[in-house]
């Protein structure tokens, strides 16, 4: 009768392990890669299945499939920017991913022996591949019981005489055919086993078996792809605005893929209890029955002793029953209640990685938000400025040349400057960048040498001794007005004409600022504030004539009409001296006597506006023409007649 209180103890263990209706309430074993050992054959439990085996089979096989989907979606890389503690989280999460897998498949092959099991004992049809399978393990097992008689009867043949070694001879050949007729029947069965793996059987536990085959990490126990390298989300602080939006994107996706998993594996959650209900259901009314038997065996009516004889064996036999039933359903319950417990584990895994990777997400957008901000604050400095220099150049500055100069050259600086902001916000690599920038200069300097040499002169042309429009210049044998500077080249307008009589001729010259670089085209031009040219009256005469008299004239003359405009000369030479902060002669009527190969030369020179040489020399032509028409000896002292010419062209 001890064993009859042996099942109330092995069942009350087998409940705590596999919990009491809820889930997570009892510690669970840990998960064992290890299967179990074959032992012998359970007898069918008497009892009906705790469910409708055509729709548990469907709900297996889907909670199988979403089990498989969740471990794949574990093991591929999610996060590839982050801290190290995420490769933990990573490889928790793959772990979890593997028990799960692993603790679903062992139920479900439990349950596939169960319900072949429901259906032996219920005497249902099975697939035709288990009914071959039987009839070979039964043919296997025939096969070894006559070999064991046939080693009998080899032994009681070598110690028998007379008839009794006749009839054991009998009955040896009658062994050895029958065991040549199984032979033969496990060989046909062999082959028809092997045809109807073949044919691709697909009942319940092929079904499982292929699930299984198709994810090889589960099998094995570990994962099956490598941990992702993250790059270092401290380095990721310091990129350009691009960067951080690169691993903002990142996170974000890492953060949906985590927050899937999660619901994930919530659904595997849901199905897991669902799964085990019916099985905790059965598992209680097993119990339930145990107990009741129990009570019945030790109720204090004492029957006879051939009636306790007869009940012990009945009780004997329900309580292998109830042990072979509760054994098979708790070998299917334990699994699914450890897949649960994983799933809760591993819902909190993905939480904690859910909640880092939200702290490193915000990080990385507050950094993405002050370099944009700063980005911003800088561009409307500068742009600021830019619109404090126009205003201020449009208020003070008078000149248009030098007014259209500064607004060119705020461009220039605005530009760069915002150029500048923009670089050093958006891009990360500026090693690659420093690398890119030098070939794109060598290139740009050798391809646009003419280009870069003319704004290089640019600014040596707006500079202190530059020229500006209205400027008279003489360069590359061209004489004229400066029309318009630009950045890459300028305008002259071309005056034609001999000696001092120059007037426009009606074209424009065209020169690259880059001439200035050229050694053989030099440039000339008038200084700053300097509106005056030098021209001389030369009159040439006679050897034996008085030049007195005639130097007395041709002066007067001169400086007569130059008292006209004497006082503008003098403002432009004292502007002249502030300019280049020093002392020069001041301008005036200079004369002086020569000899030349036709006689002595008397040369007088004397500043004239550029703007009115012509009317000045004009002038002077008629003052001395009538002063030769009054007086005779003058005429007769001067050998030819007086001739004036510029003393520097232009």
């Amino acid at each position: 009768m001890t064993r009859l209180f042996l099942f109330p103890v092995a069942v009350v263990a087998a409940w705590l392990v596999c919990g009491n209706g809820g889930y997570g309430q009892a510690q669970l074993a840990p998960y064992s890669d290890a299967r179990p050992t074959a032992s012998a054959p359970l007898p069918p439990p008497q009892v009906t299945p705790p469910y409708d085996v055509s729709a548990r089979s469907q709900a297996i096989l889907a909670h199988l499939n979403a089990v498989l989907r969740f471990y794949r979606e574990s093991e591929a890389p999610i996060q590839r920017v982050g801290e190290p503690s995420d490769l933990y989280y990573r490889n928790e999460a793959v772990t979890q991913a593997t028990r799960i897998a692993g603790f679903g498949f062992q139920s479900a092959k439990a349950e596939v022996g169960m319900i072949d099991r429901f259906a032996q004992a219920s005497g249902g049809a099975s697939s035709h591949t288990q009914r071959v399978q039987q009839a070979l393990n039964n043919a296997r097992q025939r096969i070894t019981e006559l070999k064991t008689q046939d080693a009998q009867l080899d032994r009681q043949i070598a110690s028998a005489t007379g008839k009794k070694r006749a009839l054991l001879q009998q009955q040896l050949e009658q062994v050895d055919g029958e065991l040549d007729l199984q032979n033969e029947m496990v060989i046909a069965l062999n082959r028809i086993a092997g045809m109807a793996s073949l044919s691709g059987e697909k009942g319940l536990g092929a079904r499982v078996a292929e699930l299984e085959r198709s994810a090889p990490g589960v099998v094995a126990n570990k994962a099956t792809t490598a941990a992702p390298t993250l790059e270092n989300l401290t380095t990721a602080r310091g990129m350009g605005v691009f960067g951080q939006a690169r691993i903002v994107f990142d996170l974000l996706h890492a953060r949906e893929a985590i927050n899937s998993l999660a619901d994930q594996s919530d659904v595997l959650h849901d199905q897991a209890v669902a799964l085990r209900a019916p099985l905790i259901t059965a598992l209680k009314n097993t119990i339930a029955e145990g107990q009741a038997a129990s009570q019945n065996a030790g109720g204090p009516n004492a029957p006879s002793a051939s009636a306790a004889a007869q009940s012990a064996a009945e009780t004997e036999k329900k309580f292998r029953d109830l042990t072979a039933s509760f054994k098979v359903l708790s070998s299917a319950a334990v699994p699914l209640s450890q897949e649960i417990m994983a799933l809760e584990q591993n819902q909190a895994g993905l939480q904690a990685w859910s909640a880092a990777v939200d702290q490193e997400y915000d990080t990385v957008l507050q950094a993405l938000l002050l370099r944009v901000l700063f980005i911003v604050i800088a561009l409307g400095i500068i742009l600021g400025i830019s619109e404090l220099w126009r205003r201020g150049t449009k208020r003070y500055v008078r000149d248009v040349r030098r007014r259209r100069q500064l607004l060119v050259l705020r461009r220039f600086v605005t530009g760069f400057l915002v150029g500048l902001v923009l670089i050093f916000g958006l891009v990360t690599q500026f090693s690659s960048l420093a690398t890119f920038a030098g070939l794109i200069t060598a290139g740009i300097a050798v391809g646009l040498q003419t280009v870069l040499l003319s704004i290089a002169a640019y600014f040596f042309i707006v500079g202190r001794y530059g020229i500006k429009a209205g400027d008279r210049i003489t360069i590359a044998g061209v004489t004229g007005d400066v029309v318009e500077v630009g950045l890459l080249r300028f305008y002259v307008m071309e005056m034609a004409g001999s000696g001092t009589d120059l007037y426009s001729s009606g074209r424009v010259a065209v020169f690259s600022n880059a001439v200035l670089f050229q050694a053989t085209t030099p440039l000339y031009k008038q200084m700053p504030g300097t509106e005056f040219a030098w021209h001389e009256l030369v009159v040439k005469l006679r050897a034996e004539a008085d030049y007195r008299p005639v130097a007395e004239v041709v002066l007067k003359v001169i400086q007569q009409v130059y008292d006209e405009y004497r006082q503008k000369i003098e403002q432009q030479h004292k502007k002249l001296e502030a300019w280049v902060d020093s002392n020069l002669d001041a301008p005036a009527v200079v004369s002086s006597l020569q000899l030349a190969d036709g006689g002595p030369e008397l040369r007088a020179r004397f500043p004239v506006m550029i703007r009115y040489a012509g009317t000045v020399d004009d002038k002077i032509t008629e003052m001395l023409m009538e002063l030769l028409a009054r007086d005779p000896k003058i005429k007769l002292a001067i050998s030819e007649s007086p001739v004036i010419r510029a003393a520097v062209r232009g």
